[in-house]
C-alpha cells in the first residue's frame, strides 16, 4: 500500500489528512510530526509584547502558530490600529478564530494569490502599501527563527525592527513511536510531505544517524516540499528524489495526485 507521510506537528496536519483520506482512501497515513510547538508563557515577555504593541506601526505573525501562540500570550484583544501581515492562508485562518478579519475592521496584509504565500510575496504587498518604512516600527512575532529575508528588507529601507519569540519548536525524540511507521513501510512507496527547512534538516539527520535501515529513506522516497527553497534545501541534504509546489492544501492534493498515478 502507497504512504503518505505527513510532517507536520500534531493538530496541524487534521485538514490536509482529512483532504486525503477522501480523495485517495487507498493511501496509508504516517504521522510523523518532526517538530512540536511549545508556547512561551513567560509573564515577562507577555509585558514585553504588549509594550512593543503600543509603539509598533506594524505586527508580522510569521505562521499560524505564531497567531495562535501570540494571542495566548497576549491574553486580551488585539488592537484594531495596529495593521497585521501574514504570508498565506492558514494564518488567515489562524486568525478568523480569534475574530481578527478585515471585515471586522481590521487591516490584515497578505498576498491574495497562493502561489505568492511567501516572504517575496508579501513583501510586494507591503510595499504596495507603504512607498516606504524608513522609520517605521515593525514588530515580528515567531517562534526561534524564520523569516530572516523579510526581516532583511524592512532594515534596508530603514525599519526598526523588534521581535519576540511566542513559541519554540521541539524535535521528535529519537525513541519516539512515531519513527516506527517509516520503519515498517516501504520508502519507494511513500511521499512525505515537508512544510518547513528546519523539519527537513531534522528528518535528514535523524535518518542519516540511522542508516542500518533508514539509507532508502534518503535515496527513494519523494520529499514534496512546500516552496522551492525548501526543495533546495532538501536536495543539499542529500535527499535523491525532491519535488515541490506551492504552499496550500489544494497545491499539495494535485501533486500527491500526479505522484500516486506514476506509481501505478
Amino acid at each position: 500500500m502507497p504512504n503518505i507521510v505527513l510532517t507536520r506537528p500534531l493538530g496541524q496536519s487534521l485538514r490536509l489528512g482529512e483532504l486525503l483520506h477522501r480523495k485517495f482512501p487507498m493511501l496509508k497515513q504516517i504521522q510523523l510530526p518532526l517538530l512540536s510547538i511549545v508556547p512561551n508563557e513567560s509573564p515577562a515577555d507577555a509585558k514585553r509584547l504588549k509594550e512593543l504593541l503600543s509603539v509598533s506601526d506594524l505586527a508580522v505573525f510569521v505562521s499560524p502558530n505564531a497567531v495562535e501562540c501570540s494571542m495566548r500570550l497576549l491574553q486580551t484583544a488585539w488592537p484594531k490600529s495596529i495593521p497585521i501581515a501574514v504570508v498565506g492562508g492558514g494564518s488567515l485562518e489562524a486568525l478568523s478564530h480569534h475574530g481578527i478579519t478585515a471585515q471586522d475592521g481590521y487591516t490584515i496584509y497578505a498576498p491574495s494569490n497562493p502561489s505568492e504565500w511567501d516572504s517575496e510575496g508579501l513583501w510586494k504587498i507591503l510595499n504596495q502599501a507603504q512607498a516606504s518604512w524608513a522609520g517605521k516600527k515593525v514588530l515580528f512575532l515567531k517562534g526561534i527563527g524564520g523569516r530572516a529575508w523579510l526581516g532583511e528588507q524592512f532594515l534596508l529601507q530603514g525599519a526598526e525592527i523588534h521581535s519576540v519569540a511566542t513559541y519554540k519548536r521541539m524535535p521528535l525524540a529519537d525513541d519516539s513511536p512515531a519513527w516506527l511507521g517509516l520503519k515498517k513501510s516501504h520508502p519507494s512507496d511513500s511521499i512525505c510531505v515537508l512544510t518547513s527547512s528546519e523539519a527537513a534538516r531534522y528528518l535528514a539527520q535523524y535518518l542519516q544517524e540511522n542508516t542500518s535501515w533508514a539509507e532508502p529513506w534518503l535515496n527513494e522516497a519523494m520529499m514534496l516540499c512546500t516552496h522551492e527553497r525548501i526543495a533546495q534545501v532538501c536536495n543539499e541534504l542529500g535527499f535523491k528524489n525532491v519535488d515541490w509546489c506551492a504552499p496550500g492544501d489544494d497545491h499539495l492534493l494535485v501533486k500527491i495526485d500526479q505522484w500516486h498515478s506514476n506509481l501505478n
